[in-house]
């Protein structure tokens, strides 16, 4: 006799304690770790460090532009349910949110974030990916950034195009942040402190 596994509801997974579902988002019921954390057991490896570093600058960035816009503030890790009637939630790296962000559960479950970014490690597939993508685009997110910490690149995906930004170019957060732009190299750290 085999055991059911356990399916939980968005409300359920977000009531779960903070230790439970650090690092992880909620897929079609299931609690799913996001990939850079796989190897948490073996300590803090170079992609996680990596991982870190890009997610701060970013975070950085973001937030002071939207505080100084006034619009509202740069978070990470924030949770909140894409995919409609599915059970799902998505973490994001880094999340730009209008206005104050809620503090009540159902409240946070129900936010979409302006604009999202997901820094991509090693072991991320481009099928998860560009699930994501389609899964923030679909809850009305945009822009998404996949950020690429070894070569320094950001994808941009907006509804209707989508741009690439590489080391030497200037990126923007238009229309989520009117007015922000910032040299691509200023989101990542020097590469000689990026792992090989």
């Amino acid at each position: 006799m085999t055991t059911a596994e356990k399916l939980y509801t968005r409300e359920e997974f977000i009531a779960l304690p903070d230790d439970v579902i650090q690092g992880c988002e909620l897929i079609d019921g299931r609690i799913v770790r996001k990939h850079i954390w796989d190897g948490e057991d073996q300590g803090m490896t170079p992609d996680m460090a990596s991982h870190m570093q890009v997610v701060r600058l970013t975070l950085r960035a973001l937030d002071c532009a939207a505080e100084q816009s006034g619009l509202g503030a740069a978070y990470t890790e924030v949770t909140f349910s894409v995919g409609g009637s599915r059970e799902r939630t998505r973490r994001a790296d880094v999340a730009v949110i209008y206005g104050e962000l809620p503090t009540e559960p159902d409240a946070l479950l129900a936010l979409a974030p302006a604009m999202a970014v997901e820094v991509i490690s090693p072991n991320n597939t481009a099928v998860d990916v560009m699930a994501k993508v389609e899964e923030y685009l679909a809850a009305g997110v945009q822009p998404v950034w996949l950020s690429f910490p070894k070569p320094r690149t950001i994808i941009a995906f907006w509804s209707d195009h989508t741009a690439v930004f590489r080391p030497g170019d200037t990126i923007t957060a238009e229309p989520i942040l009117p007015g922000f732009s910032c040299p691509v190299t200023d989101l990542f750290p020097p590469p000689a402190t990026l792992p090989l």
